[in-house]
């Protein structure tokens, strides 16, 4: 390949037919391949390039914290954890139809993990995904606030074909925090798709946000079009660590095995009986 057509590529952005077009021309002579079938080759070549590039950049905007694609998740682990139901959302028609996902799970049976698997998998099929945990949407909030930036910040959570908020329940939030919520959760139900997780049962967020009506209010729209996913079971990252044998006699249940799934009208009960 001589300097002009490397120059010529250079200008017009073609790195992509750049890189490959030495061993296409090879190919090309060895095979006697058509003028059409070369040129359908060196383009198709420039396309995979350009896609990729442009996987990787959403990939970096989306901001995970530990991205790894589903297929290197440890099902044997968890045996009960519905891998029909995960392979079928990766194929993101949730997103296509707006609707949403919520993980329910106590922590490190791969909840985060799952979540950002199908953030992948979007990406992968062209959507826009913005990955934050709860703590990162209300500092983002809470700082922009005291610039009088909210509506920038808002614009940045409402853009996004797929939000996902990570770790929902590790902790008590500030003031406001439920506010901030529920603003995001209101702007895009039916509009955009939203992954939650949290490893606290749906009872609890009342508390966490330390405002009961507003918990019930995001939790009624999140949980209109939202497919559960409640998993059980011991964390991961302990999974090597030696578990003492139980005291005989000893009551109580075993760490995990909770059902985390709590329905909205065992919520809202329990909210009304609250003083």
């Amino acid at each position: 390949m001589n300097n002009s057509i490397q120059s010529a590529l250079r200008q017009l952005r073609l790195s992509g037919l750049a890189q490959s077009l030495p061993v296409r021309l090879q190919e090309a002579s060895a095979n006697r391949l058509a003028h059409a079938e070369f040129l359908e080759l060196i383009l198709q070549d420039e396309l995979n390039v350009r896609r990729q590039r442009h996987v990787e950049r959403r990939v970096k905007a989306a901001d995970f914290r530990g991205l790894k694609p589903l297929d290197q998740f440890d099902w044997s682990f968890n045996p009960g954890i519905d891998r029909k139901l995960l392979y079928e959302l990766a194929t993101c028609r949730f997103v296509r139809e707006h609707r949403d996902v919520l993980f329910l799970g106590p922590s490190g049976v791969g909840k985060s993990f799952l979540a950002q698997a199908l953030g992948h998998a979007a990406i992968q099929q062209g959507f826009e995904v913005l990955y934050r945990s709860i703590f990162d949407l209300v500092r983002d909030f809470l700082k922009d606030d005291a610039f009088s930036q909210q509506d920038r910040t808002l614009r940045r959570y409402l853009k996004p074909d797929l939000l996902i908020v990570d770790d929902m329940g590790m902790r008590s939030l500030p003031k406001h925090s439920g506010e901030y919520l529920f603003e995001v959760v209101m702007r895009r139900y039916e509009n955009r798709s939203t992954i939650m997780t949290s490893n606290r049962p749906l009872e609890d967020w009342g508390k966490i946000l330390a405002d009961v009506p507003t918990a019930g209010a995001i939790l009624d729209r999140f949980l209109h079009h939202a497919q559960i996913v409640a998993i059980q079971g011991r964390s991961y990252r302990v999974k090597d660590v030696a578990v003492a044998p139980r005291v005989a006699g000893g009551k109580g249940k075993k760490p995990g095995s909770e059902d985390p799934a709590v329905t909205l009208a065992a919520f809202e009960e329990k909210m009304e009986t609250t003083p």
